[in-house]
């Protein structure tokens, strides 16, 4: 997988980062995703109809072209929370979720360490929807919104609202809060997500 090592991240609190991911690795996951037989909604938070969960196979697969994107991650950790986070990882979950309109995720944490998200598919038509959304919420339709608290002081940052693109990966501590928008357009946003297990912190 090629990987540039350059990714953004949001000082607010929560390790939050943003990583920019090989096309290749984002279409194998597709299409990998449009193979899965096994039904993920029993363990999940979705108002999804379409949630399907990557096989043993998948993940022995995808964990070593993601590790670098991981141990950069927890390398930056070390600098953000001024800890030595010296560990190793295990893959715990995996999922694929294709949302169409309507469908939505209510504010929810995950299981495990560290979780992330994956944008395989943003269509035009969303990305449309969301540019002309005309209201006070900071994400809008297909965007999801992390967030840190309820306090709406103008000096505390208790949100990160994200319209996301394609091969975006958002990787951020499994206790942290977080939400999808439901969006009115007719077409679907495909997105892979997993969560993370430290070993021998």
């Amino acid at each position: 997988m090629s990987y540039n090592n350059e990714f953004k991240y949001y000082y607010w609190g929560h390790c939050l980062t943003r990583f920019k991911l090989d096309d290749t690795l984002c279409k194998e996951l597709l299409k990998r995703g449009n193979l899965l037989k096994e039904d993920a909604r029993p363990d999940l938070a979705g108002h999804i109809q379409k949630e399907l969960r990557y096989t043993t196979d998948d993940i022995e697969w995808f964990l070593p072209k993601f590790m670098p994107v991981l141990s950069d991650y927890t390398g930056f950790m070390k600098k953000y929370y001024n800890k030595d986070v010296n560990v190793g990882f295990t893959l715990k979950d995996l999922w694929i979720n294709y949302m169409k309109n309507g469908e939505f995720n209510p504010i929810h944490v995950h299981s495990q360490d560290l979780s992330f998200v994956i944008y395989l598919q943003v269509p035009e038509k969303l990305k449309i929807e969301n540019k002309n959304y005309k209201g006070t919420d900071s994400a809008g339709p297909g965007g999801i919104k992390f967030l840190n608290g309820m306090n709406n002081n103008v000096f505390d940052i208790t949100e990160v609202p994200v319209f996301p693109e394609e091969n975006d990966c958002y990787i951020f501590p499994a206790s942290l809060h977080h939400m999808v928008h439901p969006f009115k357009s007719d077409c679907e946003r495909v997105s892979v997500s997993g969560n993370i297990e430290f070993i021998g912190r």
